[in-house]
């Protein structure tokens, strides 16, 4: 019951994602992957999607960053988990610093949560697994593409599926992140684990109309506009521990 009141908002997103982002025609792909034949199948499939796009390939980080270099106006990178030459992440951090106004993905064969929830905070705007169907895939694109972030279902099931312990809120808070409360970071906190606004009243001992409060100040503060993308945020931002986020071993 938990997953689908996560899930619904994130349907929602695809299909006002889809409204969007038909209209971009003519944009700039790349993609980084070490695996020529996958960088060719994923092209096709981008081509279908968007006659008009270029796509650019790069086969390993090096590549990747020259490609940047030589063009500012991507607007997106569909970057591989596992590069063989240097990490992801380093290569995605330069990629950012290069190309500010562009929205980078991860593609991975991995359907790791802790891989999921690591992309996320280090920027991804999405984390797409190799072995989705093209419709899963179209619409991960279209939705990143609308400036939107793709949640795969399989990292928002685990969302809901973390042990029962609620761990204590971070008595002080990560740097250069929103002030929140301690009282709100324990509410997102719950928020994380599924948990509506009458279920953290009744959890906390507080009003539900107080809960409401809260949650709309949180949302505020963290610059987004519905639950699920505050969980992501409070997951990139630490302000989410991962033992909440990541199921128990077993599980």
């Amino acid at each position: 019951m938990m997953t689908n009141q996560i899930q619904n908002p994130q349907q929602a997103l695809h299909e006002e994602g889809e409204t969007r982002a038909e209209g971009l025609e003519h944009i700039r792909i790349l993609i980084v992957d070490d695996h020529a034949l996958f960088r060719q199948g994923l092209a096709l499939l981008l081509r279908d999607l968007y006659p008009n796009a270029e796509i650019i390939e790069a086969s390993n980080g090096a590549e990747a960053v020259a490609a940047a270099e030589r063009h500012d106006d991507y607007r997106l990178v569909l970057l591989d988990l596992r590069l063989p030459e240097g990490s992801c992440f380093e290569t995605m951090e330069q990629l950012s610093r290069r190309l500010p106004n562009t929205s980078i993905a991860i593609i991975s064969a991995s359907d790791n949560i802790k891989d999921i929830t690591d992309s996320y905070r280090a920027g991804a705007k999405g984390y797409i697994v190799k072995s989705s169907t093209s419709d899963v895939l179209r619409h991960a694109l279209l939705l990143i593409l609308s400036g939107e972030t793709y949640i795969p279902s399989s990292a928002m099931a685990a969302l809901t599926g973390a042990s029962p312990a609620i761990p204590a809120a971070p008595s002080t808070p990560p740097e250069n992140v929103p002030a929140l409360t301690p009282r709100q970071r324990e509410i997102l906190i719950l928020m994380a684990h599924g948990l509506q606004n009458k279920d953290i009243a009744k959890r906390l001992g507080m009003l539900e109309g107080t809960v409401k409060v809260h949650v709309k100040s949180i949302l505020q503060k963290l610059g987004v506009n519905n639950r699920t993308h505050a969980v992501v945020s409070g997951i990139r931002l630490g302000l989410v521990p991962s033992s909440v986020v990541l199921p128990e071993s077993g599980e």
